[in-house]
């Protein structure tokens, strides 16, 4: 929680980088040029878009939307002039400034005409009496929510007629979990939608109106909650769509035919960029955005499956009633590791919480996954309580030559849209990267932190990240993941995942928009090593009401993973102040050391806090005391940093953050990282003390 809560301070300077809180419109129809305004702060002195639409941008002078008042950077417009292979989808918008780069807003292109929801008064369309009249042509209507703000809209419809009903939310970057209901004149519901098969959280309902006259179309928030990015796109319409997907993904470097329930299509995978995991199919010429296909590198089957299969492979399944239960065999050598992974709910296109079972020859179990409580972590107790797809890190027994692997639904549901995809393959130790944050701007001369974790799977031993392609005159410090203690080790889950990256400019070091490259090394005890490559979030939007502990998928930030970044960069301008921390003294005593530090400010020109947070980071059992700022120099201070026999023995980063005022704003500023080395607690010594 500390790390978001970090991040969306530096994402408030008062005089920083670009921040992108609206695009005006949404979203538009294909092959039209259209104007396109960014709302946000400090959107001046603009060097380019950053977008993956096929378009050009062509900066104009700043245009207010209607409603708003002028300010100074707080809009830029662009004339956006799509080119001709520009299809239906969602792309992501950034901007970049002389000051650094901005975050991402999605944006949506549609068949249709577009509309803007009417509130031109209060309460506007927020009952059936005062619905929004639509047409009965196509069209998408943007509009927002707020808190328990319900939006109607009004149709004309005849006898017989089928119309396809839809709403755009968290697929497109919106906050809004949406529930969508329909209803004709009597009031009467005909229709409701909520989490609709292979679209996440938004809701679509495809109906035959019964007879002449109108109907009333509502949307409103599943939980009538506030939030900051409220909006949503309603399509209406007779259009086709994906009504199943199977197989979810297929092998790069072949056409894979796919199912859409109503037809069937090639996906053609022989073209993607190295290491592209995701591909995407719709019906042509839909309405409907298109749905994400996963890329496997595996010889890839399909149920059924009779014979015993070798590794590695991608079975692709389905579990198409209730109560179903499918079983695959597969030849095996005795001291072989084998990952055993599903791709499902993650994916988004299918509704599977997949509980997998390994079993040998003569039915023993050899693992389970999937519907195992979730271990307790004492050392993170707010870590969200919500599992994703399972894995298996197996090594296989003594004489077992084949096992047989069971998959099934959690809830012991099924349908057509309960597909999965189930890799076996060889493993060695191996963990996942991920990076917690969806940009950086530095300041000239300052430091960031980039919050990383990772996943492991078999992998105990400590973790180095670093960044690939770091530039001349930037700095990169820190990364220590420390080894998972054997006594904190359940199955084959580690908590000891979290690091930080700490990237400083050097003073003058000037970077344009940049991707770095964040990868993480462990060391096997062979010597060998592990490079893993990290992906970031994309973009990161708070859903209000979330809490780390017990989160579920709808309360979770909004993300854009599937981008595929890792690390968006640019430089800042200068703080006027930075933030420096020394190690002074380490006292070790029998319960544990005791670590002596002072903070030191640097520069002048901002309001100064009176203490400081300091974090060492991964370390387990520690406790930062006594933060006091000297009262001969308020640019000074101490603190002391405890540990104690739990505290696991090795080398950890320390880093401090201060709360700064400038401009009336507050902004964080982070000290480079200092090493500290924990030791072994001796079994019995007086206290000691040693200067470092």
């Amino acid at each position: 929680m500390r790390w978001t809560l970090l991040l969306l301070a530096a994402l408030a300077w008062a005089a920083g980088p670009p921040v992108v809180t609206d695009l005006q419109p949404r979203g538009a129809k294909k092959g039209r040029p259209f104007t396109l305004t960014l709302v946000g702060r400090e959107l001046t002195d603009v060097l380019r878009i950053h977008s993956t639409m096929p378009a050009t941008f062509t900066p104009l002078s700043p245009e207010t939307p209607a409603g708003m008042m002028a300010s100074p950077g707080r809009y830029a417009s662009f004339l956006v002039e799509p080119k001709a292979d520009l299809g239906t989808g969602v792309f992501p918008i950034r901007i970049e400034t002389v000051s650094g780069i901005s975050n991402i807003q999605l944006f949506s292109i549609g068949e249709f005409p577009e509309l803007q929801e009417e509130e031109t008064k209060p309460n506007s369309n927020d009952s059936i009496e005062a619905a929004q009249s639509l047409p009965a042509s196509a069209v998408t209507v943007t509009g927002t929510l707020r808190g328990a703000e319900r939006d109607f809209y009004r149709i004309p419809g005849k006898a017989g007629e089928r119309r396809v009903i839809e709403v755009e939310g968290r697929r497109i970057g919106s906050a809004i979990d949406p529930i969508l209901r329909v209803f004709d004149q009597s009031g009467r519901q005909l229709a409701r939608s909520e989490d609709a098969p292979m679209l996440g959280l938004d809701a679509r309902v495809d109906l035959k109106l019964p007879k002449d006259g109108f109907y009333y179309i509502e949307v409103h928030d599943a939980r009538f909650s506030t939030q900051g990015a409220n909006f949503y796109r309603l399509k209406t319409g007779l259009y086709d769509y994906p009504a199943d997907l199977f197989p979810l993904g297929g092998k790069r470097g072949e056409m894979v035919e796919v199912s859409l329930g109503t037809a069937t299509q090639k996906v053609d995978l022989t073209k993607l960029e190295p290491g592209k995991k995701l591909a995407y199919v719709s019906v042509p010429n839909s309405a409907a955005l298109p749905l994400p296909f996963d890329v496997g590198d595996f010889a890839e089957v399909r149920e059924p499956v009779a014979e015993a299969l070798r590794l590695p492979v991608t079975i692709n399944g389905r579990i198409s009633k209730a109560n179903e239960v499918d079983r695959y065999d597969f030849e095996v050598t005795p001291g072989a590791k084998l990952m055993l992974e599903i791709k499902a709910r993650d994916l988004g296109t299918s509704k599977l919480m997949a509980v997998v079972d390994v079993t040998d020859e003569s039915g023993k179990r050899l693992a389970r996954s999937g519907d195992e409580p979730l271990p307790d972590n004492l050392y993170a107790v707010g870590a969200s309580k919500t599992a994703g797809d399972p894995y298996v890190y197996l090594e296989i027994p003594k004489n077992v030559n084949r096992i047989r692997v069971s998959v099934e639904d959690l809830a012991l549901r099924g349908g057509q849209n309960f597909a999965y995809r189930l890799s076996v393959r060889p493993a060695a130790e191996e963990f996942t990267l991920s990076v917690n944050t969806p940009l950086v701007n530095i300041p000239a001369g300052g430091s960031v932190f980039v919050p990383v974790a990772i996943d492991r799977k078999g992998y105990m031993g400590p973790v180095q990240a670093r960044v690939k392609n770091a530039p001349a005159g930037l700095i990169v410090e820190g990364g220590r993941i420390p080894g998972q203690p054997p006594n904190t080790i359940q199955g084959d889950r580690g908590f000891v995942r979290n690091g930080v990256l700490i990237l400083s400019a050097k003073p003058g070091f000037r970077m344009e928009a940049t991707e770095l490259e964040v990868e993480a090394v462990g060391k096997l005890s062979d010597g060998a090593e592990i490079v893993v490559t990290g992906r970031g979030p994309g973009m990161s939007v708070a859903v209000n009401g979330a809490t780390l502990q017990g989160s579920v998928d709808r309360q979770r930030p909004v993300n854009a993973s599937w981008l595929g970044h890792s690390l968006p960069a640019s430089t800042t301008d200068a703080l006027p102040v930075q933030l420096e921390v020394t190690l002074e003294k380490t006292v070790r005593k029998d319960v544990g050391d005791e670590f002596y530090f002072r903070w030191r400010w640097k520069g002048d020109g901002a309001e100064l806090p009176t203490t400081v947070s300091a974090d060492m980071v991964s370390a387990q059992d520690t406790r930062a005391i006594e933060i006091v700022r000297d009262p001969k120099d308020p640019k000074t201070g101490t603190f002391t940093m405890t540990t104690t026999r739990l505290t696991v023995a090795g080398d950890y980063d320390l880093y401090i953050v201060g709360r700064v005022k400038l401009n009336g704003q507050d902004v964080d500023v982070y000290s480079r990282p200092i090493l500290v080395t924990v030791k072994e607690a001796p079994a019995h010594a007086a206290p000691a003390s040693d200067a470092r």
